[in-house]
């Protein structure tokens, strides 16, 4: 896995769920903090997908005896322990429905759940051979109860732990499809005739997906991947962390043999080779279930069914296999599948705590857990454990208490004395149940190393965090409404916030502060519920070029000390007003020209010469700065005030310029909106005055060169704070060229248009390099000529050794014939991109110098120096 994925992971949890060593809110604070409590993640659910054979696989395996016994009029009676509500779509049939409720009515009586578990059953057309598909509606990551730390369960298995609702009653826990283009068989007795498909046999199957029979883990492009497509994508689903290969090794632990994107984790998924395995499973069957892992991975197929050479028709296990045979039928999911059910939390021990609220009064505090076992409990096996320091990896002693039982409930309290409740305490609950499992709250990493709360009792003197970047830095002077969005992360770590508002002045003239509104934005299944919000409004015609807008944010907490802070730490962040010039249908610029700076406004980039450059050039800050704003992303951009008329002619309407671009890459082929791809770099257009912008091709970043790549990943270096950053600075030699039709599908403009351009980079908050660089820019015009030789003799003459070079190293000679102080020399491409440029002394009318190009690949090049108005030109070869 690449590091700095790691860290951006590690770094987000905290955010969302600050390690569950958490500081909670006081009873004063009434929106609820993404950056100082537990927060319950939601994600959209997935489904498994079930097939025929094909062929008659003549075989039945009855409904379990309990149930059987049910049903029977002389057998004892075995009463449903979870409640199923199904809403069938209106093309349901009769028959279709009565099979899918004895499905569902056997489901019943094998798990337990208080909570009612609600299914959107739907016929639908598909195509020959599917079955159906089913899974979770939506997974829960971070909720009371919960064993794993750091998985996402199905909704329907996360309310049965948590013991209550946790979606809308109004909401499906389990979304089921099934095929009603296929010969079914809607019996329920299990002698499914020749060529017909036990309907029964597919519910039963595909509801036990919805239930937990699931997870995350894919091939993709030849690599094994662990994720979920969401940002916290290596989180896995607590089926997946049942999953060892052969030599016992779990696949969510064992990333450093098995790195997530990898062609080694595709080897396992595929190698034929891997299990679920889990306490109770061990214990009932002594055996493990294999899992089909065929060197061909497909979801609908592989490691979320069970291998169907190991378990084939007449199995008791063959229900989670892969294909469903025609006249067969499977009434029960086996005693294998259920005991793994039960190591899945199915069958668990739910401790339960609301965690205890931080205070600046000294007190005596009560700690108060809630106990419910699916079995029966050790006799006084609930504990309290807390220390006054946090723990570490080498330290986690505890002191251990007894709660108290309140009465015949299944409440627990604890008080700990004042004297002993000052400053920080770090705790946790245990239980254990008659099958000798130890339960937690809060629960345990995926290596078994706990998780703890973290209250904090006495003065609170630090002041909140700020996380803010600016939405834009400049707006276009126009005659409709404009503003200025403010979106900030305002996060306390004990007392909550009692205010935040925005200062600001128009040309230094004080406006009335605005409040910033408590809010909740859900963006790509990520819930910041920490965020306030405001606008500054612009009324029509209230601005004119050369007005400058500055504010600043101010928030403070509810504590006695009422802390502060402003952001930015000093000054005050900056919106400039400009109309945008003429427009034009060509622009050509490289830059030499200092007053050409106007033609361009923005945020992050400038006209510079950095000094491994002999000329300017549009350059953003070098390092680049990471991101800041409530998503930590920041976006830098620099704009060309000439809006272009697009031209008719496709060839005409082109932009080509020369660019060196190092920002942190993604994972090779990933794209805008994938999970693996960061920093980046956008060429993009506006038609509506920079309201709003398109791209005019795809984001890209160092990984769009090989170059770039390689000299981006040679300069990795590891910073204080743990990032991966990129030291490699740029040069001359690094610049590619680069053609950008404006009339291309993508760019989603037309000819007459005229737009605006922009040049933006976007930084998340981690792993920054040295940012990029743009020459020679050419918007419709065409592309520049290549000048080969132009030697008049009265200029002088121009020589270079040895030639071809084989060592990298070239002596340039030149014999001027008249004096000049210095000359320029340029190192030019076949294709005439400008690969290097510096400035070199003339003495006495000579230049005598040493050249290092080992820097570039072995090739034909162009050097020109040149003399005033004449350009002196000799053609090099390097080989290596």
């Amino acid at each position: 896995m690449k590091y700095g994925y790691v860290l951006r992971l590690i770094i987000m949890i905290g955010l969302l769920c600050a390690n569950r060593v958490l500081a909670q809110k006081n009873n004063g604070f009434q929106p609820s903090n993404a950056l100082t409590k537990p927060v319950s993640l939601t994600i959209p659910g997935t489904k498994c997908t079930y097939y025929s054979t094909g062929y008659d696989a003549i075989s039945r395996i009855p409904a379990p005896s309990d149930f059987l016994n049910r049903k029977s009029p002389n057998g004892r009676s075995t009463a449903p322990t979870a409640q199923f509500i199904v809403t069938y779509n209106s093309s349901f049939t009769a028959d279709a429905k009565r099979a899918f409720q004895y499905a569902v009515d056997i489901w019943s009586t094998l798990i337990v759940s208080p909570v009612p578990i609600r299914i959107q059953a739907n016929w639908v057309s598909g195509e020959p051979n599917v079955l159906g598909s089913a899974g979770p509606a939506s997974y829960r990551y971070s909720f009371d109860g919960a064993q794993k730390a750091r998985a996402f369960y199905p909704i329907a298995l996360a309310e049965k732990i948590a013991r209550r609702e946790l979606n809308s009653p109004a909401d499906a826990d389990i979304v089921a499809d099934f095929n009603r283009n296929n010969d079914w068989y809607y019996g329920t007795d299990g002698k499914t005739p020749s060529g017909q498909a036990d309907l029964v046999t597919a519910v039963l199957h595909e509801l036990a997906h919805g239930l937990g029979f699931i997870g995350f883990f894919n091939v993709e492009s030849g690599k094994g991947d662990q994720g979920n497509g969401q940002y916290l994508a290596d989180l896995p689903s607590i089926y997946d962390h049942f999953i060892e290969n052969g030599q016992r090794k779990r696949l969510v632990t064992s990333q450093t043999e098995y790195p997530n994107n990898s062609i080694l984790l595709n080897r396992q998924l595929t190698g034929n080779d891997l299990f679920l395995n889990g306490a109770i499973l061990k214990q009932t069957s002594l055996q493990k279930l294999r899992l089909q892992a065929k060197a061909t991975f497909d979801r609908a197929s592989s490691i979320y069914h069970l291998d169907d050479d190991t378990y084939p028709k007449g199995d008791i296990n063959s229900l989670m296999s892969a294909f469903l045979g025609r006249a067969e039928s499977i009434h029960s999911p086996g005693y294998m599948v259920l005991a793994l059910f039960s190591d899945m939390e199915w069958k668990t021990t739910s401790v339960l705590h609301e965690p205890v609220l931080n205070s600046e009064d000294v007190k005596d505090f009560v700690f108060s857990v809630r106990v419910i076992s699916d079995t029966n409990l050790v006799a006084n096996s609930v504990r309290l454990f807390y220390r006054k320091t946090a723990p570490t990896a080498s330290d986690s002693t505890a002191t251990a208490v007894a709660p108290a039982r309140i009465g015949t409930t299944d409440m627990y309290q604890y008080t700990l004395p004042s004297a002993q409740a000052q400053g920080d305490i770090w705790y946790y609950f245990q239980a254990q149940d008659a099958t000798g499992r130890t339960f937690s709250n809060p629960g345990k990493l995926s290596n078994g190393a706990q998780t703890w709360h973290h209250v904090r009792v006495g003065p609170d003197n630090t002041p909140p965090i700020v996380q803010y970047s600016p939405a834009k830095n400049v707006v276009f002077s126009t005659t409709v409404v404009d503003s200025l969005p403010i979106y900030a992360r305002i996060a306390d770590d004990r007392s909550g916030i009692s205010a935040a508002y925005v200062e600001y002045q128009i040309n230094g003239v004080a406006q009335p502060n605005l409040p910033l509104r408590y809010s909740r934005q859900t963006i790509a299944n990520i819930t910041y519920d920490s965020l306030y919000t405001s606008r500054i409004n612009f009324p029509v015609n209230s601005l004119k070029a050369g007005d400058k807008i500055t504010y600043r944010i101010v928030a403070r907490d509810s504590a006695r000390a009422k802390n502060q802070t402003i952001s930015p730490a000093t000054g005050f962040y900056e919106l400039r007003v400009v109309s945008p010039l003429a427009v034009r249908d060509q622009y050509i610029n490289t830059f030499d020209n200092a007053a050409t700076t106007t033609d361009f406004v923005g945020y992050g980039f400038s006209l510079a010469t950095p000094a491994e450059f002999g000329n300017p050039a549009i350059h953003s800050e070098h390092p680049y700065r990471n991101g800041t704003d409530f998503q930590s992303q920041s976006s830098y951009e620099y704009v060309l005030l000439s809006p272009i008329r697009i031209k008719a002619n496709p060839d005409s309407a082109v932009m080509r310029f020369d660019e060196i671009v190092l920002v942190e890459p993604g994972s090779v082929g990933s794209r805008l909106g994938d999970k693996n791809f960061f920093d980046y770099v956008v060429v993009e257009g506006s038609s509506d005055n920079g309201s709003t912008w398109r791209p005019l091709l795809d984001a890209y970043s160092s990984a769009d060169n090989p170059d770039w790549l390689k000299a981006y990943t040679i300069g990795s270096v590891l910073s204080p704070v743990g990032e991966q950053n990129s030291a490699t600075v740029g040069v001359p030699a690094l610049y590619r060229h680069r053609d950008i039709p404006l009339l291309s599908q993508k760019s989603l403009f037309r000819a007459g248009d005229q737009i605006l351009i922009r040049f933006r980079l976007l930084a998340d908050q981690l792993s920054h390099g040295w940012g990029w660089a743009i020459d020679n820019l050419r918007i419709q015009a065409p592309a520049a000529p290549l000048v080969l030789a132009n030697e008049p003799a009265t200029v002088g003459t121009f020589q270079l050794y040895p030639n071809p070079v084989t060592s990298g190293i070239v002596q340039l000679k030149a014999d001027l014939v008249t004096p000049v102080p210095n000359i320029q020399l340029r190192i030019a491409g076949t294709g005439g991109l400008l690969l290097h440029q510096q400035t070199m002394q003339v003495k006495n009318k000579t230049v005598n110098e040493q050249l290092d190009l080992s820097q570039l690949p072995s090739g034909l090049y162009f050097l020109h120096l040149s003399v005033g108005d004449s350009v002196l030109t000799r053609k090099v070869i390097i080989t290596k």
